[in-house]
């Protein structure tokens, strides 16, 4: 098992299926920034709110992105 960063996106209060997994803290916090950015931005009726979470995964069974 690996500790990486869950990047988890909720639209209009329910959590999307699809997550991202990251190594770097730093790269999951960016991407949730630029989901945040491109809502506000563009006025979609719909709030996006990322985040990024810790997790244990199976390296074998997720892709990891660095």
């Amino acid at each position: 098992m690996l500790l990486v960063f869950v990047l988890v996106v909720s639209v209009n209060g329910e959590i999307d299926k699809t997550q991202s997994y990251w190594k770097d803290l730093t790269r999951c916090r960016y991407f949730a920034q630029q989901l945040t950015w491109q809502s506000s931005n563009i006025r979609y009726g719909n709030p996006v709110r990322p985040r990024c979470k810790p997790a244990y995964v199976d390296p074998k069974r997720v892709q990891i992105h660095t």
